[in-house]
Parts: C-alpha cells; sequence; structure tokens
C-alpha cells in the first residue's frame, strides 16, 4: 500500500497523565500567571490564533462508544488560523493526530500531511508507514473499519510548556463545538464548510499535563484549579459528541 507523505512532528512514548477542568476566568487568569512565571509560552500553540480540530470516528460510532467505556484511540485533524475559520481541510497541510486515550493518561503521535492526501488516508488507499509509530500502526484497523470527520471543536488556546515537555498547562479560551457536514471521503470532499455551532463552553477549559511527577509550584496550582473549578471534564470529543446526539445538558 502506498504510504502517506507523512512528517512525524511530536510523539510520547510514555503515557502521559491528563486532566480536564472547566474554570471561570478569574480562576483561568490565575492559572496562567502562575505558569507563566515558572513555563515559557509553547511555540506551537501561539496565543489568540484559533485551533480547529476535527475529529473522526466510524459509522457505528466506534470511537465514541471506546470513550464511553473509558480507553479510545482517537483520529483527529488539526489547522492553525489567525482568524476563525467557517471551513476545514481549506490549506496546503494539516496535522494529523492520533492519541491513546485513557481516564488519566494518554500517549498521542501526531503527523504533518499534505491536506490533499488526506483523503486517500481516510479511505485505507495510503497509510503511515508502519516503523513511523505504533499509534500508526494501531490506527489502521480503525481505519479500515471506515472513518470520516463527525465534529469539530474551535478555540482559542493559550499554552505553557516546560523545555523538556515534562509540564504542559493550556487554557482554551471561546470553545465552541461545531457539526460539519459529511457525505464522503471523496477527493472534491474537501475543503468542508463548518457549522452550525451546537454548543459552547461557559467558562475556560484548563488541561494540566505531566509526566511522573508535578513540580511543587504546580502541584500546589493543581489543588488550587480542583477546589476551585465549575466541573471536571472528559475529553472534548465526547463533549462535542453530547451536543451533536443531543445528549449535553446546556447552560443556563
Amino acid at each position: 500500500m502506498p504510504t502517506l507523505s507523512a512528517t512525524r512532528m511530536t510523539s510520547f512514548n510514555e503515557p502521559r497523565k491528563e486532566h480536564r477542568f472547566l474554570v471561570n476566568e478569574a480562576v483561568a487568569r490565575l492559572a496562567l500567571r502562575t505558569a507563566g512565571t515558572y513555563l515559557p509560552l509553547d511555540r506551537e500553540d501561539r496565543p489568540y490564533q484559533w485551533s480547529t480540530t476535527t475529529y473522526c470516528d466510524t459509522y457505528d460510532w466506534q470511537v465514541l462508544r471506546a470513550e464511553q467505556e473509558g480507553h479510545a484511540t482517537q483520529l483527529r485533524l488539526r489547522e492553525y488560523h489567525r482568524t476563525r475559520p467557517n471551513e476545514a481541510f481549506g490549506g496546503e497541510a494539516l496535522f494529523l493526530e492520533m492519541k491513546d486515550d485513557a481516564p488519566d493518561a494518554s500517549l498521542k503521535e501526531r503527523y504533518l500531511v499534505p491536506t490533499k492526501e488526506v483523503m486517500s488516508y481516510l479511505r485505507g488507499e495510503t497509510t503511515i508507514a508502519p516503523d513511523m509509530g505504533e499509534l500508526a500502526s494501531r490506527t489502521v484497523a480503525l481505519v479500515e473499519t471506515g472513518v470520516r470527520p463527525v465534529v469539530v471543536t474551535q478555540y482559542n488556546r493559550i499554552a505553557y510548556a516546560s523545555a523538556d515537555g515534562t509540564t504542559r498547562i493550556t487554557a482554551d479560551h471561546n470553545l465552541m463545538y461545531l457539526a460539519v457536514a459529511w457525505e464522503t471521503n471523496s477527493d472534491d470532499a474537501v475543503p468542508a464548510r463548518l457549522g452550525p455551532v451546537i454548543g459552547r463552553e461557559p467558562g475556560v477549559v484548563i488541561e494540566v499535563k505531566w509526566f511522573d511527577t508535578l513540580p511543587h509550584w504546580a502541584d500546589e496550582l493543581y489543588g488550587y484549579i480542583r477546589e476551585h473549578m465549575v466541573d471536571e471534564r472528559p475529553s472534548k470529543y465526547v463533549i462535542a459528541m453530547r451536543h451533536l446526539l443531543g445528549d449535553q445538558e446546556q447552560p443556563t
């Protein structure tokens, strides 16, 4: 089978702990000020740019069911823009991400791929070279089952991360969930128009990610966030699908 023109960008070879919290703006500002005192801004997530993430699933919701059971392999497509786009897959390249998602830890692989080749990958006509990564080879079975874009998230992210990647704290503002009209993984399916908006977060989503143990200052901040959070959150994909399928309680 032909291989996709993929460049491996990032990966985690061991599980990374990952907790998400919905907080109000005051708590988010304190968290960011504290993180910024100890960590540099992450160059990958430039402040105030828009992140558009398209999540894929099979026609029988294999990924969603696995997420609800507590352990899933996600396949998603991520793009970055200076202003919020109303289309997905409109640029020359995007990031193809595979994520092994468990309740308290995750593995992740990320590849930069030409947008024009993404549909052939989703159709199973091309693949990522087996030696590129564990999740890339594991995702082959998911693609063979049949996957397509099903829902999208958009948000502004501010991220602080240690140079070695062992500690990462992010804040997602203006987080919204969108439907995406999708009929087939044909070559003329892209770009794809986004919308309508099916849900919005009423606050800021803070994510704390780390390997092994948190530094003392981050452990104290983590405790503060837990104490003052509005709610602890599952993955963005689960929330998006609850909105899409009418299973998410709307904020009053």
